[in-house]
């Protein structure tokens, strides 16, 4: 039986936000904002609602991650969970006889079909009719994922299926290109509401960029930096946003985009949610062979029909 890794624990995500705090602002510890835990999006709200109160709705951000977040698989094939399995496993074990691919492009074809096969629902089932209510404020919103373009078709299809439009209330920003782009120019990153200082802080290197995609109020990362991928963002924004709330379930991706809008001097709430941490445990630590037969089985399908 493989295991995922274990994520981050939280003291080990704090720690590292800290640190890179301090080497990008000089001071003793950043500036503004919260992050808490939470399994219940009406926390989310309320984070919403307070910063409107305080700056308006106009001056308000709402920052969402997708899988296992706003959405969760059907079925644990193509899970996010699935995807960190199969990752570690080309990544330790390329041998493994339950690895889908030898390869980690050939692992994104694999779920790119999943996730066009697949069906998701929402994480909380009043989650589309509270975002439709934090909505109708007047805040902007942006669906920030690691998946990239690719996936874009399966991932409006699902989100639309499930009573989602982020169209409607989409960070409003200029001069930002439709299709694939890059996100800003590695050699003159000041110009895209970044510097050479916070790119080195963060380990972001030029080789690793990657075209990414923002329609429909939904930014498409390929995986890479969350918080410099949001800040490209803000710097574009045609509003002020002097409040940001985040809800994510990465630990790792609250503490980055915390770390990253604090030491830009906007406040932020950011939201570890745990709503889906059972679900990862169980199959972090679960027997996956009913899961690896099921892949084979559709696998072993799609190659007959198509010989």
């Amino acid at each position: 039986m493989s295991i995922s890794p274990l994520r981050r624990s939280r003291a080990s995500a704090l720690a590292t936000l800290a640190v890179i705090a301090l080497l990008l602002s000089g001071r003793s510890s950043a500036i503004g904002g919260e992050i808490r835990d939470t399994s219940d999006f009406a926390d989310v709200a309320a984070a919403v609602d307070r910063y409107c109160d305080q700056y308006g709705a106009e001056h308000v951000l709402l920052v969402l991650d997708l899988d296992n977040t706003l959405l969760a698989m059907n079925h644990p094939l193509g899970s996010d969970q699935w995807f960190e399995w199969q990752r570690s496993l080309i990544a330790n074990d390329p041998k493994s006889p339950e690895c889908v691919a030898d390869s980690f492009p050939g692992l994104l074809d694999a779920q790119g079909m999943l996730y066009n096969l697949g069906r998701m629902h929402p994480t909380q089932k009043d989650l589309p009719e509270l975002m439709k209510k934090l909505q109708d404020r007047g805040i902007s919103t942006v669906v920030l994922t690691s998946r990239g373009d690719e996936f874009r078709n399966a991932t409006e299809r699902e989100l639309k299926r499930n009573g989602f439009d982020f169209a409607r209330s989409a960070l409003p920003v200029k001069a930002w290109p439709r299709g694939r782009f890059f996100p800003y120019d590695p050699k003159k990153p000041d110009g895209y509401g970044l510097t050479n200082g916070e790119l080195d802080a963060y380990g972001v290197k030029e080789k690793d960029l990657k075209p990414i995609s923002y329609e429909n109020g939904i930014m498409m990362t390929a995986g890479q930096h969350k918080g410099i991928m949001l800040l490209t963002l803000l710097a574009r924004a045609e509003r002020d946003i002097k409040a940001v709330v985040h809800d994510e379930d990465s630990e790792r991706n609250v503490g980055r985009i915390f770390s990253a809008l604090t030491n830009h001097h906007v406040e932020i709430t950011g939201f570890h949610n745990t709503r889906q941490d059972d679900e990862v445990k169980n199959f972090d630590y679960g027997d996956k062979s009913d899961i690896d037969k099921r892949w084979h089985q559709l696998n072993d399908t799609l190659q007959a029909v198509f010989e």
